[in-house]
C-alpha cells in the first residue's frame, strides 16, 4: 500500500512540476471574489476527470479545486461542480450533426461544454440532438477560430496530412486554393477547418512541444501473466526516467491508467473513450494479446505511436506506428552469429556437446556452424565422450587461442566444462555462452577466469556507478528495493522511459524519421529499433555482447553500434 501511495505522490509532483497545462486564455479567478454571475455548474459524466473538465472550460484544475474542495478527493458521474465563467463569445461557427455523434462528443470536438452548446442553441438537449441538424458553435475570444493552421513537414503528403488530421484531401484542397497552382511544399502553412475534425483529436508534437504519454497496464490484476508488483515496479522505474528528463527541460504530460484485467478488455475500451486519451503522442502498455490488439487499433485510428513493452503486436508487419520493445533471443541469432564471426574468426572454435547435455541450444550452434562454413571459417565438433577433459585436450590448440561453444545453456553443462578447463593448465581458453549464464552466481568466478563472453538483450552490471545510483534513488523514492528477478523491472521501465521520452524531446512525434540517431545510456536494455519493412513497424533488435574479463571487470557493448 505504501508503495502505491508513493507512485501516485511522485506522479502528482511530476505533473505539477512540468505537465505543461496551458491556461493562456483563462482568467485568474479567485473563489473568494466569485459572485453568482461569475460561475456556472457542470454535471460530471462517466469518463470525465477534473483535468478534462478544466480543459473544456478553459480553466485550471487548481481553480476547480478552489471552488469545489471535495473534488480533490475524487469525482464521479452525477457530481455537480462549480465552474468559473471566464469566457466571452467572439462569434459562432456551425456544425451539422452526423451519425453516431452525441452532444458530449461534439462539445469535446470544439473544446466547449455541453452547457455552452445548449445555451446558444435554445431547445437543444440530448433528445433533440438529431442527425442532419445544424447547430451553432460558440467561438470564444482568445480561444482561436473555427480553423487551425498546420505547417507542412518534410516528406509529408496531402494524404498523410489528411489522415493525421481526420480530414479528406478534397476538404484540404477546398480550404487551401493555393494548392491547386503551387502543389504541396515543405514549410507551407495549411488551413485545416476545425469543424471537420473527428472527435478523436490527433495532435502532433514538434521538438520542444509538450508531449503527451499514456501508460496503460493491469496494475491490480491478481491473476495476470505478469506479477502486478513487477508492473508497478516497471512504472516506478519509468517515472524516475520522467523525473530525470524533466530536469533536462522535458515538457510532458503523463497519463496513467489501470486496465484492471488482462483478459476482460471492457475497462480498457472505456478508458480509450476518455478525454485524456485524445491527442496522445505516445502510448505504452498492454500485456495480453487482447489488450495489444485493442491498443493497436486505437493507435492506428488516432495516429499515436504505440510501444508494446512485453508482447508482439500482430500488425507489426503492416503498421508503422508500432514499436515492439522486446523480442526473443532466437530472433536475434543472425545478429549474434555475425558478431561472433567478426570477433572470433581467428580462434580455434570448438563446439562442446558432452555426455548428459540437454543440447537446448542446438538450434543456435547448428546455425552458427552453417554460417561459419559459408564464410570459410574452420571449427571442430567434440564427439560424444565420457572423459570431457581428455577429449577437449585433443581438440585444443595449445599455442593458440581457443573458444569453447557448448550446445547447452544449462548450469550443469557450464559447471562440467569449467571443471575440465581448470584441469588443462595454461592453455588459452575462452568460453562463449548464453544469456542464462549471467544468473549462475556460483559460476561467476569461472566466467571471469576463462574470459567468457555471452550475448543477451538484457544485462545489468551491478558494479556500474550509474546502476548503483539508480538503485539508491529507487529505494529513496519508494522506500523499498527492487524485486530480485531477471530482468529487473525497475530498470526495464527506466530504460523504456529514457529512450522514448528522449526521442520525443529531441525530434517530436515523428521521431522514427531519426531512429538511427537516438542513443541513450540505458542501464539494462539494449535498444536498437529497426523497421521490419517499408510499411511496417519497428522491432527492437538491440543485443549486447558481455565479456567477463579475467581481471575481474566487465565489458558490455552493443552489437549494433
Amino acid at each position: 500500500m505504501e508503495s502505491t501511495k508513493n507512485i501516485y505522490l511522485l506522479l502528482l509532483i511530476l505533473t505539477i512540476g512540468f505537465a505543461g497545462i496551458s491556461n493562456a486564455h483563462s482568467a485568474d479567478v479567485s473563489a473568494v471574489a466569485m459572485v453568482k454571475g461569475d460561475i456556472t455548474t457542470h454535471t460530471v459524466v462517466k469518463g470525465e476527470t477534473v483535468y478534462s473538465i478544466a480543459t473544456t472550460y478553459r480553466t485550471t484544475v487548481e481553480q476547480l479545486y478552489k471552488l469545489n474542495p471535495k473534488a480533490e478527493r475524487g469525482i464521479k458521474a452525477g457530481d455537480k461542480l462549480f465552474i468559473p465563467k471566464v469566457k466571452a463569445i467572439a462569434g459562432y461557427s456551425s456544425h451539422i450533426i452526423e451519425a453516431k455523434e452525441t452532444l458530449y462528443s461534439v462539445s469535446h470536438m470544439y473544446k466547449v461544454s455541453a452547457e455552452d452548446l445548449k445555451s446558444v442553441n435554445p431547445g437543444l438537449n440530448e433528445s433533440t440532438f438529431s442527425i442532419g441538424k445544424t447547430i451553432k458553435i460558440p467561438v470564444y475570444s482568445g480561444a482561436g477560430s473555427s480553423r487551425i493552421e498546420y505547417k507542412v513537414r518534410k516528406g509529408e503528403t496531402l494524404y498523410s496530412i489528411g489522415k493525421a488530421n481526420n480530414i479528406s484531401e478534397e476538404a484540404l484542397m477546398k480550404a487551401n486554393p493555393a494548392l491547386k497552382g503551387r502543389g504541396l511544399k515543405d514549410g507551407m502553412t495549411l488551413i485545416i477547418p476545425r469543424g471537420q475534425l473527428s472527435n478523436i483529436e490527433t495532435s502532433h508534437a514538434t521538438k520542444g512541444d509538450v508531449v503527451r504519454v499514456g501508460i496503460l497496464l493491469p496494475f491490480t490484476d491478481n491473476s495476470g501473466s505478469i506479477q502486478k508488483e513487477k508492473l508497478t515496479e516497471y512504472y516506478e522505474g519509468f517515472l524516475l526516467a520522467v523525473k530525470e528528463l524533466k530536469e533536462r527541460k522535458l515538457n510532458a504530460e503523463i497519463y496513467t491508467f489501470d486496465t484492471n484485467s488482462e483478459k476482460d478488455t471492457k475497462r480498457l475500451e472505456n478508458l480509450l473513450e476518455t478525454n485524456e486519451m485524445n491527442g496522445l503522442h505516445l502510448i505504452i502498455g498492454g500485456v495480453s494479446k487482447q489488450q495489444i490488439d485493442i491498443l493497436s487499433k486505437f493507435s492506428k485510428r488516432t495516429g499515436a505511436k504505440y510501444v508494446v513493452p512485453f508482447g508482439t503486436p500482430s500488425e507489426i508487419v503492416s503498421d508503422p506506428l508500432l514499436f515492439q520493445m522486446t523480442t526473443s533471443h532466437s530472433n536475434l541469432y543472425s545478429e549474434t552469429i555475425s558478431a561472433f564471426i567478426k570477433r572470433f574468426n581467428k580462434y580455434n572454435i570448438v563446439f562442446v556437446s558432452e555426455t548428459g547435455s540437454d543440447n537446448n541450444k542446438k538450434d543456435f550452434t547448428e546455425e552458427l556452424k552453417k554460417r561459419l562454413t559459408q564464410v570459410g571459417v574452420q571449427f571442430k565438433t567434440m564427439p560424444s565422450s565420457n572423459d570431457l577433459t581428455e577429449t577437449l585436450k585433443d581438440l585444443l590448440d595449445i599455442s593458440g587461442k581457443n573458444i569453447l561453444v557448448p550446445t547447452s545453456s544449462s548450469e550443469a553443462t557450464l559447471r562440467r566444462i569449467t571443471a575440465s578447463a581448470n584441469l588443462l593448465g595454461e592453455t588459452s581458453i575462452t568460453l562463449f555462452g548464453y544469456p542464462e549464464w549471467q544468473t549462475y552466481t556460483s559460476q561467476i568466478d569461472n566466467l571471469h577466469k576463462f574470459n567468457a563472453y555471452i550475448y543477451s538483450i538484457f544485462f545489468l552490471d551491478e558494479k556500474q556507478s550509474e546502476v548503483q545510483n539508480f538503485a539508491t534513488q529507487f529505494k529513496s523514492w519508494y522506500n523499498k528495493s527492487m524485486i530480485n528477478s531477471f530482468p529487473k523491472w525497475g530498470y526495464l521501465g527506466y530504460d523504456t522511459g529514457l529512450y522514448f521520452l528522449t526521442a520525443l524531446k529531441q525530434y517530436g512525434s515523428n521521431f522514427e524519421n531519426n531512429i538511427s540517431s537516438i542513443k541513450v545510456p540505458t542501464l539494462q536494455s539494449s535498444i536498437y529499433f529497426k523497421q521490419v519493412n517499408a510499411n511496417g513497424g519497428y522491432i527492437n533488435n538491440g543485443l549486447y555482447f558481455i565479456q567477463y574479463k579475467d581481471d575481474g571487470g566487465i565489458d558490455k557493448f552493443d552489437v549494433n553500434n
